[in-house]
């Protein structure tokens, strides 16, 4: 039985040359070895799209591990010296992740709720993931409207880090965003972001979702480097 867990992480794996076909592999290689890790309640390998991750076609060289788990200390023993992760990060060119803490969790991901929400809120950055399964005659119309989120996204103010991401292309899909503050999540969620909130209110109107998830989260620490930078220090830094 799949039960939620009290920590998450969120990894990035950024692959270069002939690299990019062995990490498109274990979208698939990797399913049954991530099963046996102990602490590891829940875990999605995911693709990423192209450009901030918004756009219709897939980024070939970025792909992503999802992680929910029984506690920070498996988590923790994991990305130290298990073979999985140390495969991840031989083959990679570069390697980021986020660890995070949930405070809301709603709705479904492959039937169960992964995330134990109920953390005390805090000061700092917050980190949003919303995740949806298309159904198959709403796929386009959705990508359509969808198409003016990575536009209101250029220059926000308050953004760290965003990432679309997905299990199947186009059908199985979640956007990731690391905000300064809530205050800066919700400005946007009521003003700029209405291009997203649309598409999604649109969609599940028509019942174009055969199932949907919506979580928020502490940001706790973050590993590694995103296009040589540490999106969350440098903003707690500037």
């Amino acid at each position: 039985m799949l039960l939620p867990g009290q920590h998450v992480t969120l990894s990035f794996f950024r692959y270069s040359g002939a690299e990019r076909v062995w990490g498109m592999r274990q979208m698939a290689e990797m399913r049954r070895p991530l099963r046996t890790v102990e602490g590891l309640n829940f875990y999605k390998l995911l693709g990423t799209g192209g450009g901030t991750g918004y756009d219709f076609w897939p980024d070939f060289g970025t792909y992503g591990l999802l992680g929910s788990w029984q506690e920070r200390a498996r988590a923790d023993a994991f990305h130290a010296a298990h073979p999985v992760h140390q495969a991840f990060r031989d083959h990679s060119q570069e390697l980021y992740t986020l660890h995070l803490t949930p405070l809301l969790s709603r709705g479904a991901w492959s039937g169960i709720n992964p995330f134990m929400a109920g953390a005390s809120p805090a000061e700092g950055p917050l980190a949003v993931l919303t995740r949806a399964t298309i159904r198959p005659r709403y796929i386009i119309p959705f990508w359509q409207r969808v198409a003016g989120v990575a536009r209101s996204l250029q220059g926000r103010e308050g953004l760290l880090f965003t990432k679309g991401v997905g299990e199947l292309p186009w059908v199985e899909q979640a956007t990731f965003s690391v905000w300064r503050s809530e205050q800066h999540m919700t400005a946007f969620a009521y003003g700029h972001g209405q291009a997203h909130t649309e598409a999604v209110a649109r969609t599940r109107k028509a019942n174009g979702f055969s199932e949907e998830l919506y979580a928020r989260f502490r940001v706790v620490e973050e590993h590694g480097t995103w296009k040589g930078r540490r999106p969350i220090a440098e903003s707690t830094q500037s």
